[in-house]
């Protein structure tokens, strides 16, 4: 039960499953970009293979949208296994916003191991339990390396909706 965001992209459905249990607040913040539309025409422009798939307010011409809500309080409560859901932030612990990422492996150096920075974790909020074929069909799209990162040449566009 409980209640799930899908992500609709044209390679196929994402279901994620809200996980409010470990993260409160941030799948309160996640829900009102959702339902109020923010994710809508945005898109999943970085993939590292064996690593993650991200997504956000990031249209697919690249221009950023600015999340609305601020910045979000670290709620790590979860590892970072194959499917969650977690949210991307800066080293600074409370800096998340509306920029998440799908695990694709077991990622334990983003599980706490410390007591600052990037150690201290990062927030998993949801979980895939449907359509992670096509999380990994993204990640085995072409990628050209900026700022040391994995981006989409194409970015796989979405639209978001509560179920």
């Amino acid at each position: 039960m409980g209640e799930h965001i899908l992500f609709r992209t044209h390679l196929g459905d994402i279901k994620v499953l809200l996980r409010p249990d470990v993260a409160p607040k941030t799948c309160e913040a996640i829900k009102k970009l959702v339902s109020s539309g923010e994710y809508n025409g945005c898109c999943f422009y970085r993939a590292e293979p064996g690593f993650v798939v991200q997504g956000g307010l990031r249209l697919p011409n690249g221009q950023t949208k600015e999340s609305p809500l601020g910045k979000l309080p670290l709620e790590y409560n979860l590892r970072n296994t194959r499917g969650k859901v977690t949210m991307a932030r800066w080293g600074e612990p409370d800096s998340a916003t509306s920029e998440f990422f799908i695990n694709l492996g077991d990622s334990t150096h983003l599980d706490r191991t410390g007591d600052e920075e990037w150690t201290l974790g990062f927030t998993v909020w949801g979980e895939v339990v449907s359509g992670m074929e096509i999380v990994d069909q993204i990640s085995a799209q072409q990628t050209q390396t900026v700022g040391g990162l994995q981006m989409l040449v194409q970015p796989v566009e979405f639209n978001a909706g509560l179920m």
